[in-house]
């Protein structure tokens, strides 16, 4: 979050042109800063080379018509990147969570030969996806893109820029709109309705971060709650990339051991993202700032 919350904050009425370049030249410094740590194998530099190019898609949505050629495309492939990174991503958690289970006890049926050996072949599958997504055409094309769109002089428009409120208020009823239907069908919150899920949580959760004091109190308000829910399901998340990635653990016993543990992790996200939900959902907050929002979006 820090990343979001520097000198570079929009201030209201600040034109939404403007916004774009300043916010989409601090994630390219971010992505250039964590390329070569990544590149040396550190997993929180390639984590935060990801955050950043999500980051940079939360603004080629929101700001889509201000230059939707090439907003459309450098989304499209940070897109590609992102994935590619994932992989990499869900065997660092899975890695880390592999060491927690061990340090808490629930890997005692497994011998340490064979602990040994699972992380053996996590750490080199992860090594290798890792450089295959830092050398990936996409990687490559998306900052070839971002320096040479961000070297040139913004292009001179007929009409003025909107201010940065109105495109991020916008986006942000639509976002809402999204989170609403996808909690409708989450259910029983299994694997694939609770990803949907976190994945529309995240978008307001950057949203917020970049924009959230734009809308006072209650947009600073409904972005904590948000990022709180969106994490527990982040952390529930992982518990079932680890429980699929688990079912190649060698051992009957060891395998059902660790799984029940993974499963008792994930009920505990669970229940925090049920008490984040409740905060973030209160009809007070949410009426108040839906006002906001409208208000906001309908400004000439």
């Amino acid at each position: 979050m820090a990343a979001a919350r520097s000198s570079t904050r929009p201030r209201r009425g600040e034109s939404a042109d403007a916004v774009l370049r300043r916010l989409l030249a601090e994630q390219f410094r971010i992505v250039n800063a964590n390329e070569p740590r990544a590149r040396k194998g550190s997993v929180r530099g390639l984590h935060d080379i990801r955050v950043a190019l999500r980051r940079m898609r939360t603004l080629t949505a929101t700001f889509a018509e201000l230059d939707g050629d090439f907003l459309g495309k450098l989304d499209k492939r940070a897109a590609k990147v992102c994935d590619r990174m994932g992989d990499a991503r869900d065997l660092d958690v899975w890695i880390e969570l592999f060491g927690d289970l061990e340090k808490a006890g629930g890997l005692e049926a497994m011998s340490g030969r064979e602990r040994r050996a699972v992380l053996r072949a996590l750490r080199e599958a992860r090594k290798r996806l890792a450089a295959e997504a830092l050398d990936c055409g996409a990687f490559r094309r998306v900052k070839r893109m971002l320096g040479d769109w961000l070297s040139r002089r913004p292009p001179r428009r007929r009409a003025p820029s909107p201010p940065v409120e109105m495109p991020v208020a916008r986006r942000m009823l639509a976002v809402q709109k999204m989170i609403q239907q996808r909690y409708r069908k989450a259910g029983a919150f299994s694997s694939k309705p609770a990803h949907d899920l976190r994945r529309s949580g995240r978008r307001l959760r950057y949203l917020s971060e970049f924009f959230g004091e734009l809308f006072g109190r209650e947009g600073e308000r409904a972005g904590h709650w948000i990022t709180k829910a969106q994490a527990a399901l982040g952390r529930l998340h992982d518990c079932d990339n680890a429980l699929e990635l688990s079912k190649d653990l060698p051992g009957g016993e060891a395998r059902a051991a660790v799984r029940r543990e993974l499963r008792r992790r994930r009920g505990g996200h669970l229940k925090r993202f049920k008490t984040a939900w409740k905060h973030y959902a209160n009809p007070r907050l949410q009426e108040r700032f839906g006002r906001r929002l409208a208000a906001a979006a309908e400004r000439n």
